[in-house]
């Protein structure tokens, strides 16, 4: 029975439930099912003084709509922050498939709390966005993003480790690319040192990407590491 398994692997048959197109199309449906709910909790102005009527000129219900949006910019603010991550989490985790001939069970199994926080984080956008001043508002969030993040290390540390690359993938790019992972996933656990403060242990939130580009930098500019075999 090894040696069938043996010939069915070398021939290019995945064994059931790790073939990489299903869970990615997964990944991709939950992921766009919670970038759609964030929307959902901000609130709408809904009243007459935002219309123009008797006694109400342009001017003064343009005021009083700038006035309702000013007052919600934490809302906002928390929504947009929240639809960049999973937007970079699900280009990632595209180009991270793109990658794969086939998935481990452990890949697997790491997809589940990915998934399972992801799909929380609507709720988590939404109490950071009405309780902004609330230390556990931060955290949740935080903490919700910091175990989305961890979950795609996990998985791409488990894709190096069992070489499930697809022939010709380039592996040190892939390997580099983990690198830079754990470095975001490392600066954002940092950041969730500051949630006592809230709000202003955001604002170091807003400094992801430009993290994620000098880890990218640093990385890219270090020497390959030779190759044992040769």
């Amino acid at each position: 029975m090894a040696e069938v398994a043996e010939e069915d692997a070398s021939a290019g048959h995945k064994p059931p439930g790790q073939s990489a197109e299903r869970i990615g199309a997964f990944v991709d449906a939950v992921l766009a099912i919670a970038m759609t709910l964030l929307v959902l909790d901000i609130p709408r102005p809904d009243s007459a003084m935002f219309s123009v009527g008797p006694h109400r000129s342009k001017q003064q219900v343009f005021a009083s709509l700038w006035h309702f949006l000013e007052n919600r910019h934490q809302v906002l603010y928390a929504y947009v922050l929240a639809f960049i991550i999973l937007w970079v989490v699900w280009r990632q985790h595209h180009e991270l498939f793109d990658q794969f001939d086939r998935i481990t069970p452990a890949m697997v199994r790491w997809h589940f709390p990915l998934l399972l926080f992801a799909a929380f984080l609507p709720y988590s956008t939404s109490v950071l966005g009405s309780y902004s001043d609330n230390p556990l508002g931060a955290l949740l969030y935080g903490g919700n993003v910091f175990v989305i993040l961890f979950c795609r290390c996990l998985i791409q540390r488990e894709a190096l480790r069992e070489g499930v690359l697809i022939p010709g993938a380039d592996a040190e790019r892939f390997r580099r690319a983990v690198a830079v992972s754990w470095a975001v996933t490392g600066f954002w656990l940092f950041t969730l040192a500051f949630f006592w403060w809230a709000p202003w242990s955001e604002i170091p939130w807003i400094f992801t990407s430009l993290v994620a580009a000098g880890a990218n930098r640093f990385v890219n500019r270090r020497p390959a590491a030779a190759d044992p075999a040769t």
